[in-house]
């Protein structure tokens, strides 16, 4: 379960950052495939097909391939978003469904394995007994926390999803706050994508479907506002921890995974009435006491 968490941890995460202004992002999971995709292919054409054994450089470069990949699929979402106003959900649900395709186009539909040992690392690799994939997303949790709650960027972003025409009179530059965040939000797919490729020691286009819609799960139930404006990174990582929970004592009772993920989004739906009917009850009750 230590092993599994970090990659609904960090998809969840990036949804957070997404949702922060009133947008989604449906790209997340699809990106992380890509991502591993693309490492593997530089690999391939560095090694001349021998991607098991290659050298730290060798490794580095690709890395540094697949993180500007995923920086570029962010880019681009947040480009649209904010400068031609198209709802993120349909950005986001296009440049998912053409990453997806890019990646069976690239893998023809078939699975890919044999990464060399410095990336299987990030998923079963330890240090002092504690899963490295941990301490990664601890790492990121703390720096990320800093960003959003100690940075000006992160009083802007929590401003555009708020207020957007109140920020614009305040002079933030909101266009260039939603593609940073989208561009942040990629940044999580790539961390995603290195423990899946670690925990699996393969790479698939269609690996991890269904945790588009867990992440989504885990900000709604971390408290995070769909609208915008509202939301905390320790509310959504305790909710991944229990989405963790749940999914490893449902695969342990062997359900079969289309009603796993029927599950799920029963529970989005529940927990989307609960807080309308919650919210309608405030809002009489605080009518009638005045």
């Amino acid at each position: 379960m230590m092993y599994q968490m970090p990659t609904i941890g960090f998809m969840a995460i990036g949804m957070l950052i997404a949702e922060l202004t009133g947008g989604i992002n449906l790209s997340i999971v699809a990106a992380a495939n890509f991502n591993g995709i693309v490492i593997h292919v530089v690999l391939k054409s560095l090694t001349m097909g021998d991607t098991v054994n290659a050298s730290n450089g060798q490794v580095y470069i690709a890395l540094l391939i697949g993180l500007l990949a995923c920086i570029l699929i962010g880019f681009i979402n947040g480009l649209l978003i904010s400068k031609l106003k198209i709802p993120a959900l349909l950005v986001t649900l296009g440049m998912s469904t053409l990453l997806q395709g890019l990646s069976i186009l690239i893998t023809m539909g078939y699975t890919i394995s044999g990464f060399p040992e410095q990336i299987t690392w990030f998923g079963v690799g330890e240090v002092i007994g504690i899963p490295v994939s941990i301490i990664l997303f601890i790492v990121v949790v703390f720096v990320l926390h800093f960003i959003l709650d100690r940075t000006v960027y992160g009083k802007q972003l929590y401003m555009t999803g708020a207020n957007p025409e109140a920020a614009r009179f305040s002079n933030v530059n909101t266009d260039k706050v939603i593609i940073v965040e989208y561009i942040l939000s990629a940044f999580l797919s790539f961390f995603a994508s290195m423990v899946m490729i670690g925990q699996m020691n393969s790479v698939k286009a269609d690996y991890y479907e269904s945790y588009v819609l867990i992440a989504v799960l885990a900000t709604f139930l971390g408290g995070v506002k769909p609208t915008g404006g509202f939301g905390k990174l320790f509310g959504t990582v305790m909710a991944s921890i229990i989405l963790q929970l749940i999914s490893t004592g449902l695969n342990l009772k062997r359900f079969d995974p289309y009603l796993v993920t029927a599950i799920w989004g029963s529970i989005i739906i529940l927990v989307l009435f609960g807080r309308e009917i919650s919210n309608k009850i405030l809002h009489k009750l605080r009518r009638s006491a005045k």
